[in-house]
């Protein structure tokens, strides 16, 4: 696996974690639940202190743009 194809894996990998740190809060929301708390809390965070790895979505954008237009 190429140093890009990492990059490109650990930004989808901390986008992920901030998606299911955001349901499990709704989920801690609906059943009162301590454990989807703590749960939540420690995927927001790994996002919150992993952010300034991740690609930035202008480079996202115009990379997918030069893919439609090549087809």
């Amino acid at each position: 696996m190429s140093e890009k194809d990492r990059k490109v894996n650990l930004s989808y990998t901390i986008w992920f974690n901030l998606l299911i740190g955001i349901y499990n809060l709704y989920i801690f929301l609906e059943l009162n639940s301590v454990f989807h708390l703590m749960l939540g809390t420690l995927n927001i965070g790994v996002w919150v202190f992993f952010r300034h790895r991740l690609i930035p979505v202008r480079v996202w954008l115009k990379k997918v743009e030069q893919k439609q237009k090549r087809l």
